[in-house]
């Protein structure tokens, strides 16, 4: 038809689907795509597509017509008749930037379910949108003068009159009196009025100015009425046909898309701006299928799971700021079976409204690539007979280990373990056999290790034990690390069960410690696996140090540790008293003190085997048979109305455990010894720790009538702050203040700041270590309330010294 600029739908929206609207265009590919004019309003009627799709007619895709009040008239009018509207003329958009032709456009409503609904208000409430025909005005009139003659002219005019402001065809010069013939024509429910007049050449051509002129001219605008007439009540079938070619076209779109989400074997989500699932659709195999309710309306961290919560939330940021972000792994448990995935994220939104950025998510199925790299990690690092680390990961750990025990200062150790006798068992009864016993090797070392321990093994019959943290000095960790290699060597020793036969096969262990000098990880293996030769060669089921000289002292250590536990039994420990003496001589209390007398090594002092007795936790049976001592020789003394006080020392480790103030109370009430009698010495290394829970239980023992003593002091953290908290009876002023008085000043002050200070808190002082008569006078003239040291007794046995004064 002359002058049509092409075909177009109009779709009908409400404001809430307008951002949806444009992001699914966009999404189909026209990135470029708007509404236009801007500005938000309650419906729009948006031209969303149009043929044919020319570059001119492209520019007025995401047009709102309902803005235009020329055309709104003719939307309006085709919504509620049902039938066709023709605007008034209008300038056609698709001309913008340039001179904008005038134009008409044609409407045809369209409503749900196809059929025109009966009432109006139907209408109105069911209407989808229009089909739309814009004319260009001046090919349009064009075409209806190339049907007459070059000297008639044709005047058409906007409405029923004949009125030069309302002629839509250019004004012609035209005689008064001339023949003319007059039409009226109603396209599309608008009225129009069609002059036709004879110009003089026409007159001059005919030389006929009667009835057969006239009828001529009246017959020619007949037909070109009826031509017109017919045309524009065709426009109703062609916009139809392109209404059904757009729907199938959409519905093609629609059926191709699905089929290919169909295809992808992966989940898809969409989310919105806080990672919160709106729709979920399951992946193409299905093995990932699980209901929608498993996932919608839930944010997807809560979905992943704690454990990649974290990283989860860290992609959605990711892809909220820069559009994507890929890579975030996690589990799901789909179908009673945990599966992986790797996150891949899109931002959908409109970067215009971020408020309202939705998200893509698409989680691909990985659980087989991780399936493959475990396996691959399986057979890179680990043993593949016992499951144990091998030698790569070993060095790896080990090469850890060597730069935190740097750093730390914290000694470690590597103890080298291999089978003493495994060949000729391997060869007599074959692999399987040999396999066998490495597995149950395995399992007895296994049950010894710590957490953060690591246990190789090499090859064969080669293990390796890796300990973090031993020890902080070299000495400790040597005698801590012998002790771990004797419960490898004993563990290991009994017969192995295999096939209901026994066999036997002990172990040579070598042990070197780390860090010494510059040493690598290649270096401590190498040195290992020659202290474990040296075992061998010393008789096999052995353990030896790579340092001679470190092993001959740690292996001392451990035969007088050894010793010491069997010290005990065997009568060896005595419990001893130095009696603690008033300003004028009288004895009024005692100190005990234990001592050891080994029958080959003699008399071991006090400051060689109490460290090893505190390291080792010997010193809790100890100091509680000493307490035992304490009590038992107070309920004599009160017996023979000889009463004075006994002090006891109180290691930390033994004041800290659980039932102390139990132990005490029940040892006071077997013995019968006065509480009150009883004097508990503790040191300022255990004040400073865990303060409130001291002073608890200080406190409750003190209810019980004990009472407590500082020992040593002056040499740790002397705060006055705890000495007011503390619930203490005495204070002991430590041997090395008391040598130099009265001689040196230094010490005199400290001697004489410290009196000074009890007397104001109320606590009896103690003076150890006095030695000499101007020692002593000293202390009697500033007021010292008890004496103790060599010159009013040395210590000895506890029974001879309670004879002794109970008989005189």
């Amino acid at each position: 038809m002359p002058g049509l600029q092409g075909i177009a739908y109009v779709k009908r929206l409400k404001a809430e689907q307008a951002l949806d609207h444009v992001r699914q265009v966009r999404a189909q590919g026209n990135l470029q795509y708007r509404i236009w004019p801007e500005g938000e309003r309650a419906e729009y009627s948006l031209i969303t597509h149009i043929e044919p799709a020319d570059r001119l007619n492209q520019l007025v895709l995401g047009v709102d017509v309902g803005t235009m009040a020329a055309e709104v008239q003719a939307l309006e009018r085709a919504r509620d008749t049902g039938e066709l509207a023709l605007t008034a003329a209008v300038p056609l958009r698709q001309f913008e930037g340039t001179s904008q032709p005038l134009g008409m456009v044609l409407y045809l409503p369209l409503y749900q379910g196809g059929t025109l609904p009966e009432t109006v208000p139907q209408r109105r409430d069911r209407l989808v949108g229009w089909v739309a025909a814009p004319f260009r005005m001046q090919d349009l009139l064009q075409g209806m003068r190339q049907q007459l003659d070059k000297d008639i002219d044709l005047a058409i005019y906007d409405g029923p009159a004949v009125d030069a402001a309302l002629r839509l065809t250019p004004p012609v010069d035209v005689p008064s009196g001339a023949l003319e013939e007059v039409r009226w024509l109603e396209p599309g429910g608008r009225q129009w009025t069609l002059v036709m007049r004879a110009l003089p050449g026409f007159d001059q051509r005919w030389r006929d100015t009667g009835p057969g002129l006239v009828a001529l001219l009246g017959g020619a605008l007949s037909l070109l009425v009826g031509g017109m007439a017919w045309v524009l009540s065709t426009a109703r079938e062609r916009a139809l046909a392109l209404a059904t070619r757009m729907t199938e076209n959409l519905r093609s779109t629609r059926d191709e898309l699905q089929s290919t989400l169909n295809a992808i074997p992966d989940l898809l989500f969409e989310l919105d701006p806080d990672g919160r699932i709106q729709s979920y659709r399951p992946g193409g195999a299905d093995l990932l299928a699980a209901p929608a309710e498993l996932f919608e309306g839930r944010l997807l961290q809560d979905v992943v799971g704690p454990e990649a919560a974290a990283g989860c939330r860290a992609a959605l940021e990711a892809a909220q700021r820069t559009g994507h972000s890929t890579g975030h792994q996690f589990a799901l448990n789909l179908g009673g079976q945990t599966r992986w995935f790797e996150l891949s994220l899109a931002r959908k939104g409109d970067e215009g409204a971020p408020h309202a950025q939705r998200l893509v998510a698409l989680s691909r199925d990985i659980t087989e690539r991780k399936q493959s790299e475990a396996r691959t990690h399986q057979l890179a690092y680990f043993d593949p007979l016992t499951g144990l680390a091998n030698r790569r990961m070993l060095l790896d750990r080990l090469d850890n280990a060597l730069a935190w025990a740097r750093n730390s200062h914290e000694v470690g150790a590597l103890l080298f373990i291999d089978l003493d006798n495994f060949k000729q068992i391997n060869d007599a009864r074959g692999h399987r056999l040999g396999d066998a016993l490495l597995l149950q090797v395995a399992l007895r070392l296994e049950g010894l290790l710590r957490p953060g321990d690591t246990l190789a093994r090499l090859g064969g019959d080669e293990f390796v034990l890796l300990l973090n943290d031993v020890a902080p000095d070299m000495e400790s960790a040597g005698r801590a690390a012998l002790l771990v290699g004797e419960q490898v060597r004993t563990a290991l020793e009994p017969p192995y069960n295999i096939e209901a036969h026994h066999y036997s096969s002990t172990a040579s262990i070598g042990i070197t410690l780390f860090p010494k000098h510059a040493e690598g990880v290649e270096d401590l293996l190498r040195e290992a696996d020659t202290a474990m030769y040296r075992a061998k060669d010393l008789g096999r089921n052995r353990i030896c140090f790579y340092e001679e000289a470190m092993q001959a002292n740690v292996q001392e250590r451990l035969a007088l540790e050894q010793d010491l536990k069997k010290a005990m039994g065997a009568g060896e420990l005595t419990a001893y008293l130095q009696p603690q003496v008033a300003p004028d001589g009288r004895v009024v209390g005692g100190e005990l003190l234990m001592r050891w007398s080994h029958p080959v090594r003699g008399s071991v002092p006090p400051s060689r085997f109490i460290p090893m007795a505190e390291s080792s936790g010997l010193i809790l049976r100890m100091g509680d048979w000493m307490l035992q001592q304490a009590c038992e020789a107070l309920a004599r003394l009160q017996s023979a109305q000889r009463l004075v006080s006994l002090s006891v020392n109180v290691s930390q480790r033994q004041f800290r455990q659980d039932d102390f103030v139990e132990r005490v109370r029940a040892v006071l009430e077997l013995t019968g010894a006065p509480a009150d009698h009883l004097i508990l010495e503790v040191t300022e290394s255990l004040l400073i720790e865990d303060l409130e829970h001291t002073i608890s239980r200080m406190t409750e023992l003190v209810r019980m009538g004990v009472r407590f003593s500082i020992d040593d002091f002056g040499t740790g953290y002397s705060s006055l702050a705890y000495l007011k908290r503390l619930p203490l009876f005495e204070l002991k002023i430590d041997r090395s203040f008391v040598q130099d008085t009265p001689d040196d000043p230094n010490d005199t002050a400290i001697v004489q700041s410290i009196l000074s200070m009890a007397s104001h808190l109320g606590l009896r002082v103690v003076a150890e270590g006095v030695e000499t008569r101007a020692q002593a006078d000293f202390l009697t003239a500033s007021r010292c309330d008890c004496l103790q040291g060599y010159l009013f007794g040395r210590p000895e046995p506890l029974e001879g010294w309670l004879q002794r004064h109970l008989d005189s």
